[in-house]
């Protein structure tokens, strides 16, 4: 009896430690093994199970759209190139450049989009101030950055 109550305390504990894990990730390595961890892999695809609420997970997602993105316009450009591979090419500084400047600009503009979401949609919106205090913005300066991220988009 003694032993069954243990385990059973250790398997409670093993759930609630996992129930509490900032997130789940999962992800197939070169060998086709398929992978469940709480920390993303950095040069992998991933897909995200469980998502997490902390601002590094924030950050890695937009590190990802933005690897992505770039994945995307490297290969248009390679399928301009086939097509156009009688014109002249421009120097790969000038491309490489520019679809890095692109990729920027789309992940400005969707983090924009985000924030506009966000300011629209909660009436009441905290933020952290710089010493790590939260502070619910005013409704006129919600309402300003509402305006403001409407004219950063409407240039994207």
């Amino acid at each position: 009896m003694r032993t069954t109550v243990t385990t059973l305390c250790f398997t409670l504990s093993l759930l609630a430690t996992a129930a509490q894990a900032d997130g789940i990730y999962k992800w197939v390595d070169e060998n086709g093994v398929v992978h469940f961890g709480s920390q993303p892999p950095q040069q992998e695809e991933v897909e995200v199970v469980k998502a997490p609420k902390s601002e590094r997970y924030k950050k890695w997602q937009e590190e990802q759209q933005a690897l992505l993105a770039q994945r995307k316009m490297t290969t248009a450009a390679k399928a301009d190139n086939n097509q156009t591979a009688e014109q002249t090419v421009q120097p790969a500084e000038n491309t490489d450049s520019g679809e890095a400047e692109m990729a920027a600009r789309e992940q400005r503009c969707r983090s924009a989009q985000q924030r506009l979401q966000e300011l629209e949609r909660h009436a009441r919106v905290r933020e952290v101030d710089a010493s790590g205090n939260y502070r619910v913005l005013p409704e006129e300066e919600r309402q300003q950055r509402i305006k403001q991220t409407k004219d950063l988009l409407a240039s994207c």
